[in-house]
């Protein structure tokens, strides 16, 4: 994060400036995706990342695998995409009884 406070304030607007500028002005067109799939594609790459964590595990277990830290990596990989896509779904969730109970 940018720390603006040690700046004198002139300068901390020439600082600032460009970096608004280019967060605001020229961010790139990006392709209209739907919500459905968005989620899709974030499903199926969770998948992916577990079927390969998987694989190095079973690589590793019968031999095959010859750095352990590429198997530590990508179960680590797997687990977090897991628990960031079930993060999601709980807030799903909690917002669809939030508007529940709004409209019940």
């Amino acid at each position: 994060m940018l720390n603006l406070s040690r700046v004198e304030p002139a300068k901390a607007e020439e600082v600032a400036a460009p970096i608004a500028r280019r967060i605001f002005t020229s961010a790139p067109e990006a392709p209209e995706m739907s919500f459905e799939d968005m989620l899709s594609a974030s499903i199926r790459k969770v998948n992916s990342l577990q079927l390969e964590a998987d694989d190095k595990v079973r690589s590793l277990a019968i031999g095959e695998a010859e750095d352990i830290s590429e198997v530590v990596l990508a179960s680590s990989r797997a687990d977090v995409a897991l628990r960031m896509l079930m993060e999601l779904r709980n807030k799903f969730l909690d917002a669809y009884q939030a508007l529940s109970r709004i409209t019940g």
